[in-house]
């Protein structure tokens, strides 16, 4: 073949052949070039966590294989990192929801992440994902229970104490550890809120031995006498009738306390029953005062009413308003040994708030937050002396609450008691 070609021809055949193949391999190289700029643009772009970013390759090179493998790994990364990121969220969503604290640290003590709720029983509004546990909640006895939980990699649960903004807060704190497969990577904190059941706890133990006393005190007094009468007294007709007198006395008190115990029990399960109809208040008042006058008389005290022009009513139980107005009026009395009792209402605001005002001893502020607890009583020893079960404003508490009203005390030493109760549904 290469006869017919003349030497000066073959030259110019061996230079066009070899410029073909270099313009072939120029193509091809810049075809190389091209793509690979074009896998470092990509691989750029989700190193930059861009996983929208497309590598587009329709050819049949060795790179355009390259090519289609690094993106058919990508977008299989990107399904299991949004399969991740739902998941992440999903659980972010269930634990910012929860209404128990949840707080996650990694293995250093470290925040990870702190539900609303967690903040809220802590009182703390900044964000505190990032910081040290330790420097969060300036708690040693939780510190402790991070560093046992990472070594013993165990569930370590105690019964917590925090003081926040002057109160004592408690909670039953779990620390749990998470496991990877050689290690702890971190530890789940749960806080349960548990200051109300202590609370009530400690209502409970009071009531007991605030009972107990108050039942025996009568009882003790009953038996001595009546032993003194056994014994001989009853045949002395002045003694006996003292005596007698005493029993009788200390018998009422003890009627009186049964009766008031039985009242507030049926309240708080529920089986007094609150019948609304149109209640004239002023007519209350009156009612009220006709009943407490003569104890008011002995005193040397005032009862005086202050109701604004024209009739004043609410939807109420009757009988259990007037049961409300007796209560208070007959405590302001008890307290108050100069000037008088006045109960009024007053339409401010479109409500109606009927309110009775003594001029008594008053009561300290740091008594006023527990008025209205069972057998609580700012002056034990006085209120004993003037009959008073100390179930009186208890039993006045509830039934305010059972009407769905607002009640609020303010007092000052020396400068009497105002007891308003908020009518909300007024006519």
């Amino acid at each position: 073949m290469w006869g017919i070609f003349s030497g000066s021809n073959m030259e110019t055949a061996i230079i066009i052949i070899l410029a073909a193949v270099i313009a072939a391999l120029c193509f091809y190289v810049n075809r190389l070039q091209h793509s690979a700029r074009e896998i470092s643009h990509f691989l750029q772009e989700v190193g930059r966590r861009n996983f929208n970013a497309r590598l587009f390759s329709g050819g049949r090179g060795p790179l355009d294989t390259i090519a289609r493998d690094i993106t058919a790994v990508v977008e299989g990364a990107k399904a299991r990192l949004d399969f991740a990121e739902a998941e992440k969220q999903r659980m972010e969503a269930i634990l910012r929801g929860m209404s128990g604290g949840v707080l996650i640290t990694d293995r250093r003590g470290v925040i990870i992440l702190a539900n609303r709720a967690f903040r809220r029983l802590l009182s703390m509004h900044e964000d505190i994902e990032g910081k040290q546990i330790v420097e969060v909640l300036r708690n040693m006895q939780l510190a402790e229970m991070f560093r046992q939980a990472m070594e013993s990699w165990d569930i370590v649960s105690e019964e917590v104490s925090i003081s926040r903004n002057d109160r004592e807060l408690h909670f039953i704190a779990t620390a749990v550890p998470i496991y990877t497969e050689n290690s702890v990577s971190g530890i789940v904190f749960t806080l349960h809120d548990v200051t109300r059941l202590k609370q009530l706890e400690e209502m409970r133990k009071d009531f007991v031995a605030n009972v107990s006393h108050e039942i025996k005190t009568p009882i003790t007094a009953i038996k001595g006498f009546t032993e003194t009468l056994l014994d001989g007294a009853l045949d002395d007709k002045d003694n006996a009738r003292r005596f007698l007198t005493m029993v009788k006395s200390h018998s009422e008190r003890l009627n009186s306390l049964v009766d008031d115990l039985l009242t507030l029990s049926r309240i708080e399960l529920g089986d007094v029953e609150i019948h609304k109809t149109e209640v004239d208040l002023e007519q209350v008042i009156d009612t009220v005062f006709a009943i407490m006058r003569d104890k008011a008389d002995r005193k040397g005290l005032y009862l005086k009413k202050a109701a604004p022009g024209g009739a004043r009513t609410s939807m109420a139980d009757k009988d259990k308003l007037v049961q409300i107005a007796l209560n208070l009026v007959d405590n302001g009395l008890k307290f108050t040994d100069m000037g008088g009792v006045t109960a009024g209402i007053d339409d401010a605001e479109g409500k109606v708030t009927f309110y009775v005002h003594d001029t008594g001893i008053g009561i300290p502020p740091q008594h006023l937050p527990r008025i209205g607890e069972r057998f609580y009583r700012v002056d034990r020893a006085r209120s004993r002396a003037l009959g008073g079960t100390g179930l009186g404003l208890a039993i006045v508490k509830h039934l305010v609450r059972a009407h769905d009203w607002d009640m609020r005390i303010e007092s000052e030493p020396g400068r009497g008691t105002k007891v308003n109760i908020v009518v909300d549904r007024c006519l």
